[in-house]
């Protein structure tokens, strides 16, 4: 048995830089200087890191390497005793289903200086089963001198498991702090469930504000009760905490893992679906009417620059458009018939009748795809588009390929009026780019 917590995690940086170079007016430069020279500084510097919606996570990272030895004393003027209903909530829950808390192996993932740590060890859980997780070096030197770990592991955590741990390894994951401007992904909740054995917990406690102003969490109680609608686990509650942080409600959601169980219709059955269905920008409005095949350095531009905003790639493809096949095919002639044939083989395969299967395409972009699956004899009335620009999907309407269309963003949590286990197959062809597609779960 084994358990992992979750404290406050600072992801999807790949690697950290040591000895980083200062910039005068800097977060860093100002939080050494002021950590060293302001008494009570805490505060402000923590609204600087945390209250940024835009906040990079480099840049909190960073901040917390110089913060690390002084973390724990300049915490508590925010959050004081912050980790203690993390211990107290997973001791009643496992108590309530009669776990021995002395067996448990715990992995505290984002253990920060080990403020959850210490919390468990108060509360008897055995030190010698306590492993903990941070990207932070600095951080996680801080907690070794505690002496409530183990073992400490350097590693970021989001969308996928970190590097050597395997499905169902722990009894309960838990982060305490990790959701909050510039830190872990929304996503992260469906890894931890992953890396939980059935039967075992999952809580996660967080700022409740930043739920109200960070667009990625917004959707966080939307999203645990998808992944309790599609069996991942069951939801054991949901609690608002007074005086979190000074002035703030704390969120806190609990869970626990269900046998893993296919829930609604099987694919091939017949079920019905309700749905409703400036810089970058300017340039390729003026490429496209001035030059001929401009298309190859566009791409370029939209997708090999990993630090695009969605709303850039929105505002190009709304310009492109109309142009967008002739283009396009520039740069990927037939890009979609492999999606039809690998498709058709499948579903042939497995012995069902194209012509009944219910499709969404997801990115579907001005229907290039559905074009490919009408082709090879897939329901065209069966057949859904979905996409985030309205431009490309009026393209893609003009060519009477799909039976319905969808206007929305796709990421982490389901789009509104799409429920479920409600597709028989789904597909995406070239949706993950930069700026586009996020990986999520």
């Amino acid at each position: 048995t084994k358990l992992i917590l979750l404290d406050s995690l600072l992801q999807e940086c790949l690697q950290i830089t040591i000895n980083m170079p200062e910039q005068n007016g800097s977060l860093v430069a100002n939080a050494k200087r002021r950590m060293t020279t302001e008494p009570g500084a805490t505060e402000e510097i923590w609204k600087e890191m945390v209250y940024d919606k835009d906040i990079t996570n480099d840049k909190v990272i960073d901040a917390y390497k110089v913060w690390a030895e002084a973390y724990d004393k300049d915490f508590a003027v925010v959050h004081p005793n912050r980790a203690e209903h993390m211990a107290v909530y997973l001791d009643e829950l496992v108590k309530q289903y009669g776990m021995k808390k002395e067996n448990l192996k715990i992995l505290d993932v984002a253990a920060g200086t080990g403020l959850v740590g210490e919390e468990l060890k108060k509360r008897g859980f055995r030190i010698q089963n306590i492993t903990a997780l941070d990207l932070c070096p600095d951080m996680l030197n801080v907690a070794r001198k505690k002496k409530v770990y183990s073992k400490l592991i350097q590693s970021p955590f989001g969308s996928t498991m970190p590097k050597g741990m395997t499905a169902r390894s722990y009894d309960c994951v838990i982060m305490c702090g990790g959701f909050a401007a510039g830190h872990v992904p929304l996503s992260s909740l469906h890894t931890m469930a992953r890396l939980c054995k059935e039967g075992g917990f999952i809580i996660n406690s967080m700022t409740k504000q930043y739920a109200d102003f960070v667009e990625e969490y917004k959707q966080i109680d939307k999203y645990v009760e998808e992944l309790e609608e599609e069996g991942t686990w069951q939801i054991m509650f949901r609690r608002i905490l007074q005086n979190y942080t000074k002035g703030n409600q704390g969120l806190v959601h609990a869970m626990r893992i269900n046998k893993k169980e296919t829930k609604g219709p099987i694919a091939g059955e017949s079920d019905a679906i309700i749905l409703k269905g400036e810089d970058l920008v300017e340039q390729t409005k003026k490429r496209m009417s001035t030059e001929n095949g401009p298309t190859t350095e566009i791409w370029k531009e939209m997708v090999y620059d990993k630090d695009i905003s969605n709303d850039k790639v929105i505002g190009a493809y709304k310009v492109w458009a109309e142009a967008y096949d002739k283009d396009f095919a520039v740069v990927h002639p037939n890009r979609a018939r492999h999606m039809a044939d690998f498709l058709l083989e499948m579903v042939e395969g497995a012995g069902m009748k194209k012509e009944n299967l219910t499709i969404l395409d997801v990115a579907a972009g001005t229907g290039l795809v559905g074009e490919e699956l009408k082709k090879v004899g897939f329901n065209v009335d069966r057949v859904t588009a979905l996409d985030m620009c309205p431009d490309m999907l009026e393209v893609a309407d003009k060519k009477g390929v799909y039976g319905k269309l969808i206007q929305s963003p796709f990421g982490t949590t389901m789009p509104n009026g799409i429920k479920a286990r409600s597709y028989d197959c789904v597909i995406m062809c070239g949706g993950f780019a930069a700026g586009h597609v996020p990986l999520a779960r």
